[in-house]
C-alpha cells in the first residue's frame, strides 16, 4: 500500500472525501455509518476509508477530535448544526468495528504487514467515540 499511511486521513479516498465534506450534509453522515455497520457484508476500501472519515467527524462533534484533524472536519463542524447523540456513538463504533474486522483495508493492510498499527489506529478512533 505505498503512499498510504494507517491514519485515518492518509488515504487519497479519505483526502478526496474531505474536499467534498462542505456539501454533506449530518443525515448523510448516518447513512453511511449506517450502511456499513447494519447493511454492507464486506466494506470496500473506498467505503471503509470513507467510514473512518465519517467517524472521525462524529469524533469531533463530540470533542474528542483527533491530534491531527483536518481543517476541512474543524470547519464542517463549527458551521454545522449537527450534534453526535448516544445513538450516533454507537453506530460509529460499529461501523469502524466492521471495516476493522470485514473490509477490503483490513486486507490490504494484512497484505502490506501493516494490520496491527492499523487495527490500533482504529481501536484509538473506537476509544476517543466511547469515551
Amino acid at each position: 500500500m505505498a503512499g498510504w499511511g494507517t491514519g485515518s486521513f492518509e488515504n487519497e479516498d479519505a483526502v478526496n472525501w474531505l474536499g467534498e465534506l462542505h456539501s454533506i450534509q449530518p443525515e448523510d453522515l448516518q447513512k453511511i455509518l449506517s450502511h456499513a455497520a447494519d447493511e454492507a457484508d464486506y466494506l470496500e476500501a473506498f467505503d471503509a476509508s470513507i467510514v473512518i472519515v465519517v467517524a472521525e467527524v462524529m469524533a469531533a462533534l463530540k470533542g474528542v477530535a483527533a491530534d491531527a484533524v483536518p481543517p476541512e472536519i474543524i470547519d464542517w463542524v463549527a458551521k454545522s448544526k449537527a450534534t453526535c447523540t448516544p445513538d450516533s456513538t454507537h453506530l460509529a463504533i460499529r461501523a469502524v468495528e466492521k471495516v476493522r474486522r470485514n473490509s477490503e483495508l483490513k486486507d490490504l493492510w494484512l497484505q502490506a504487514e501493516g494490520l496491527n498499527e492499523w487495527t490500533a489506529s482504529l481501536q484509538e478512533l473506537q476509544n476517543r467515540l466511547a469515551s
